[in-house]
């Protein structure tokens, strides 16, 4: 017999034991007792018994009990197709199912879960009919089909497509109409995020590193932690009366954060259609316009006077520049995708360095930027000193009639 069987049933009996036997009983009754375990534990006689009970139990991957103890609905074994769409899903992910029933029938379902030789289950094995299982079942109280019919139940599933009251339920949009579908927790899946994120929080590498950090010590490894988890339990005090993984799990299974992602603001706008237009915000620049709008209303025409202004178009120049050098510093070849389809060839050669060779190579494109850097200065200076550009404008047109 496989030796994990073995000890199935020498624990089951030492804890038979352990509860009939008292000090206080005569030898004779204690004898008496032990062979009576001896009976009760025994393959040919705990087997036929285990196979009767099985029915008393459910094997699923979605049980119902999650959101109320006492919903009953069609069992479920979900059945869903690996693929590499990134989520955390049924069928992404290999968990044992569950299971839910009588608790005190739940030593069947521990059998069925016991390895054989191979790594493979009690249950696998029957459900493959191995020689294995075969010679082990092979007992004078019970034939070995009735065994494997009675102890594979426990995974059958019923034809019924049932929900309860109790169940979530929420209607979803199908084309012209809705459907009604009730939600089941995946609890494997559940179990698999807990034992997953314990192993990163609590592990004894974890551990170890968090004491070196306490110490003030160095620790090559190091370790992760997840932040912002939430702890929900099911079942309250009676968690065994959900189902075995919830059991198992003392009712307990994070729930990760759901939140929207910190979004982190762009100081600068990425030209759509033209970067004087779409990135340069003209009244964040009426302060580096003011000092050449009192320059140009003195009426003076003088060195000094050309040169300060020389040098606040100088300074204007600068600022915008160095936004160009921001949009630039994004990232190389932003301007590619179908959003900034509409921006001039020129200015994507100016301000994005997938064309670094175009830029550095030919000169065409400069002509064209300049001339929109030189309109872009013009029109601002007008929007923001109107009054001021149509006297100067008159005064030329003055000065040339003369």
């Amino acid at each position: 017999m496989n030796q994990n069987i073995s000890d199935f049933f020498a624990e089951r009996k030492a804890a038979w034991l352990k509860a009939k036997l008292k000090p206080s009983l005569a030898a004779d009754d204690q004898a008496q007792l032990q062979k009576e375990a001896n009976e009760k534990f025994a393959l040919a006689n705990w087997l036929p018994d285990a196979a009767r009970r099985a029915g008393q139990l459910t094997m699923v991957s979605h049980p119902s009990k999650f959101s109320h103890p006492s919903a009953k609905t069609s069992s479920v074994i979900a059945k869903s197709r690996q693929a590499d769409d990134g989520y955390l899903r049924s069928g992404n992910v290999d968990y044992e199912l569950d299971v839910f029933g009588n608790a005190a029938a739940m030593d069947v379902y521990k059998f069925l879960s016991l390895l054989m030789g191979d790594g493979k289950t009690v249950l696998t094995h029957l459900e493959e009919d191995s020689a294995a299982i075969k010679s082990i079942f092979t007992l004078p109280t019970a034939s070995y089909e009735s065994l494997k019919q009675g102890l594979t139940s426990i995974k059958q599933l019923d034809d019924s497509n049932t929900t309860d009251r109790l169940v979530k339920q929420v209607y979803f949009p199908v084309g012209d109409d809705y459907h009604l579908l009730s939600l089941l927790t995946p609890s494997g899946l559940l179990t698999q995020v807990k034992s997953r994120i314990d192993a990163i929080r609590f592990s004894e590498q974890t551990k170890q590193a968090k004491d070196c950090r306490k110490k003030n010590e160095y620790d090559a490894t190091g370790y992760d932690d997840l932040f912002d988890l939430t702890i929900t339990a099911f079942g309250g005090t009676q968690p065994q009366n959900v189902s075995v993984l919830n059991s198992q799990n003392a009712g307990r299974a994070y729930l990760l954060a759901s939140v929207p992602p910190t979004i982190k603001q762009r100081q600068i706008r990425l030209p759509t259609r033209n970067f004087f237009r779409n990135s340069l915000g003209v009244r964040l620049f009426k302060d580096y316009f003011q000092p050449l709008d009192k320059l140009i209303r003195t009426g003076v025409n003088n060195v000094h006077v050309r040169e300060g202004i020389q040098n606040c178009l100088k300074y204007i120049i600068d600022q915008v520049l160095q936004r160009a050098f921001r949009v630039r510093a994004y990232g190389t070849g932003w301007s590619s995708t179908e959003h900034y389809q509409s921006l001039p060839l020129a200015q994507r050669i100016w301000l994005d360095d997938a064309y670094i060779g175009q830029r550095e190579n030919q000169d065409d494109w400069l002509e064209d930027v300049v001339g929109s850097f030189t309109r872009w200065i013009l029109d601002t200076y007008e929007y923001l000193f109107k009054e001021t550009y149509i006297k100067y404008q008159i005064e030329r047109s003055r000065v040339a009639r003369d």
